[in-house]
């Protein structure tokens, strides 16, 4: 039983409970649309225990489609996060398209090619890309204004900043999968997870400053 919970509170899941509860103690509702965050996380999480239990109490291996809503919901809800920045007003309705192209793909992706059962990683790959490209012409933006900003106390600049590193670990986690579970299993080192557990540090470590600066703020 204490094994099985191990395998539910893993890093990336306590990491997610702390950005949780982070998301309600900085999030007032002067925050405004950020407190969106509350029950973004609170579906993240349900996802993964929802997963867990089948995969580990049912002994069902079909979960895959349970990952690929949130995958789904996690996504749109940061390229519309995205459209919400004042830098980036000027492309909103491309992002919005990009956005629409996204569900498209996704949708396609789960019922014609890789299947609702599994976890989708073209679906992944495509969303992270996605992100990593609107969160450098981000950085490119707000580089260019003419005023100064102090970044460090900037929430966008923190949300953009775990994402990209998140969505280009991702990528590379998702086209070298085959590969790294083969060295894992001929070496036994797991670099996956070492990889993966780091980026979810990075992204939710990230997020809890970005709430910390909305609240500070909008004070």
């Amino acid at each position: 039983m204490q094994l099985m919970l191990s395998s539910l509170f893993n890093i990336t899941v306590i990491a997610e409970w702390c950005c949780f509860i982070a998301a309600i103690i900085f999030l007032p509702r002067r925050t405004g649309k950020w407190r969106l965050f509350i029950p973004l996380l609170f579906i993240t999480i349900l996802a993964e225990t929802v997963g867990w239990y089948l995969w580990n109490i049912l002994g069902k291996g079909n979960n895959g489609w349970i990952f690929n809503i949130n995958l789904l919901i996690n996504i749109s809800f940061s390229v519309w996060m995205f459209s919400t920045v004042e830098s980036l007003q000027k492309v909103k309705v491309k992002l919005f398209l990009l956005l629409f192209l996204f569900i498209a793909f996704a949708v396609c992706n789960t019922f014609f090619f890789e299947g609702p059962w599994v976890y989708n990683r073209f679906t992944d790959i495509a969303g992270n890309i996605i992100l990593a490209v609107i969160s450098c012409y981000f950085f490119y933006t707000v580089l260019n204004e003419d005023a100064f900003r102090n970044l460090f106390r900037y929430e966008y600049y923190w949300f953009a900043n775990g994402l990209l590193f998140y969505s280009l670990g991702s990528v590379v986690l998702n086209v070298f999968l085959n590969y790294l579970w083969e060295y894992h299993k001929q070496t036994g080192v797991n670099i996956y997870g070492y990889i993966n557990y780091g980026i979810n540090v990075l992204l939710y470590g990230s997020f809890i400053i970005a709430f910390i600066c909305r609240r500070r703020n909008t004070s």
